[in-house]
C-alpha cells in the first residue's frame, strides 16, 4: 500500500508582470497556512517519507514551513520539471520515484496538480468519500492537500483512476 500526498503551494505574494514568477515567495497567510498543515500532519502521524517539490520559491517555502513540525526530516528532491508542470509530467515524475518510500508527497502548482488529483481518484463508494471527492472537484485552493492510497508496491505502478482519496484538507478546515 502506497500513500500519495498532493499539496498545492501555499498562498504566494501577488505576481508582478516584470518579475520572475519562480522567485515569488509566500505571503504571510501562506506561511501560516503551511505551518498549520505541518502541525496537522505531525499530530495525525501522516508525515511523508519522500518529497518531490517544484523548485519555485513558493513551493520550497511551503515545504520548509510544513516540515518544521516534523521530528524526523523527510528526504526531498526539487526536480526542475515540476515547475508549472502539466498533469502528465507530474505523473511521470511520480512514477520515477524510488520504490521504497510508502509515503510520497508532491508539491507544485495549479492547474496541473488539481487536474492530476482528479485523474488519480477512483469512484468513491461511501458518502463520506463522495463528500471528499466533491470538495476536491469544487477547487484545489492554495495549501490544499489531497491524500490518496494506492494498492501498489512500487511507484512505477501508479495508475489513473486507482487512488482512494482518504483526506482532502484545505486551510479553512484547519482554522480553529
Amino acid at each position: 500500500m502506497k500513500r500519495l500526498y498532493i499539496l498545492r503551494h501555499a498562498k504566494a505574494v501577488p505576481a508582478e508582470p516584470s518579475a520572475d514568477d519562480s522567485a515569488r515567495g509566500l505571503a504571510a497567510r501562506g506561511h501560516a497556512d503551511a505551518a498549520r498543515l505541518g502541525v496537522w500532519l505531525a499530530e495525525n502521524d501522516l508525515q511523508p517519507a519522500f518529497v518531490l517539490c517544484s523548485p519555485a520559491r513558493r513551493t520550497v517555502e511551503t515545504w520548509q514551513d510544513v516540515s518544521q513540525a516534523f521530528v524526523k526530516p523527510s528526504e526531498a528532491l526539487f526536480p526542475p520539471a515540476l515547475y508549472l508542470a502539466s498533469p502528465n509530467l507530474i505523473f511521470a515524475e511520480l512514477r520515477k520515484a524510488p520504490a521504497k518510500p510508502e509515503r510520497l508527497m508532491v508539491i507544485g502548482h495549479n492547474p496541473g496538480l488539481e487536474s492530476l488529483a482528479l485523474h488519480l481518484v477512483k469512484r468513491p463508494k461511501s458518502d463520506k468519500a463522495k463528500d471528499r471527492v466533491r470538495a476536491m472537484a469544487e477547487g484545489f485552493p492554495t495549501c490544499a492537500l489531497g491524500i490518496f492510497e494506492f494498492d501498489i508496491e512500487k511507484w512505477k505502478e501508479l495508475a489513473f483512476g486507482e487512488g482512494e482519496l482518504t483526506h482532502f484538507i484545505r486551510p479553512k478546515d484547519l482554522k480553529g
